[in-house]
């Protein structure tokens, strides 16, 4: 028997997430019921021939009181059209799973339209390409009491997961970095590249894979990426300022030539990227270099020594009986 069976879940939003809950619960809880709404009816039908929901939803006040955990798998801006819409509707007994980007927000609004239920966030970190065998980082409400918490420790269990405790700033200070400012910085950078008359004449040139993993970030549902910014403003201010300021210091070290400390930050950042992927503390000293130091120009090595000297505006340049530099 499984540890969702004879229970009624009602899952809002069916994209990958809420689909792929709803599909793997249904595998291990025959007896479980899992209600699935969209506010896309083409996804609720996918849903449902996929075996990923029991029933179709028609609104989300369908079938509310039948259910005893809600699964909020949506943008953060839709929660509380959605909250204020069940309000009174729900039951005090119904446990509510939210599942997105911004959790100060939710907490919030949980607090005001609910108060009478228990409300907690979930957040998971995906891998790969199946929702099971994850870390979920589980964040805690006003409202958040033993019930929920224990129901979320059955779900992370039922996926095969790993739970991890979070605090709230903490969640979505994260967000902002890995979810948020990707998006604002590709936009940006997509943005100048349009004002470009020359970027307009070559641009289906450069519509390669390099161009796709650079404005991957894009490729979000336009509003998931303006509710994870909307909801999410005054820690994405704080990442802008940090951001910018490190702009700022690069810019300085370009304009002097800097080729020391250009090949520092690009040897620093490409082994701390290794170090993270690695799950090996950044700050933690490796005990050798992985790659050489720039001591050792390093962009004599990227490009070979003639090409460094032609690129570093630091080194003499001999120049022709005109007085124009040989730049070869």
């Amino acid at each position: 028997m499984g540890k969702f069976d004879n229970k009624t879940i009602s899952i809002y939003g069916l994209g990958s997430i809420g689909f792929n809950i709803g599909q793997a619960l249904l595998k291990k809880n025959e007896q479980l019921v899992v209600n699935g709404f969209d506010i896309k009816e083409e996804k609720i039908t996918i849903a449902k021939e996929s075996n990923a929901i029991s029933n179709q939803m028609k609104s989300y006040v369908d079938s509310i009181a039948n259910s005893e955990i809600i699964i909020l798998s949506v943008p953060t801006s839709s929660v509380y059209e959605i909250l204020e819409t069940i309000a009174d509707l729900i039951s005090e007994d119904t446990i509510v799973i939210d599942i997105c980007s911004s959790k100060r927000a939710i907490s919030e609004w949980a607090e005001d339209l609910l108060p009478n239920n228990e409300i907690i966030g979930i957040y998971p970190f995906i891998t790969g390409d199946s929702i099971l065998s994850n870390n979920w980082g589980v964040i805690s409400y006003k409202t958040t009491r033993e019930n929920s918490t224990e129901w979320v420790n059955l779900l992370v269990n039922e996926l095969e997961g790993m739970k991890i405790n979070l605090d709230l700033a903490e969640h979505d200070s994260y967000i902002a970095l890995t979810e948020a400012m990707p998006m604002i910085i590709t936009s940006s950078l997509l943005g100048i590249s349009n004002d470009s008359s020359s970027w307009k004449e070559v641009y289906k040139y450069f519509n390669n894979d390099d161009f796709k993993m650079f404005s991957s970030p894009l490729g979000n549902d336009p509003v998931k990426i303006f509710s994870s910014i909307s909801t999410n403003n005054d820690l994405l201010l704080e990442w802008i300022k940090l951001y910018i300021s490190e702009l700022v210091k690069i810019q300085k070290f370009l304009e002097s030539n800097s080729e020391d400390e250009i090949a520092s930050i690009v040897r620093k950042t490409w082994e701390d990227r290794l170090k993270l992927i690695n799950n090996i503390d950044p700050s933690l000293d490796s005990g050798e270099n992985i790659i050489p130091s720039s001591s050792e120009n390093i962009l004599s090595l990227f490009i070979g020594s003639r090409a460094a000297r032609f690129f570093s505006k630091s080194k003499d340049i001999d120049k022709d009986k005109y007085g124009f530099e040989k730049r070869i």
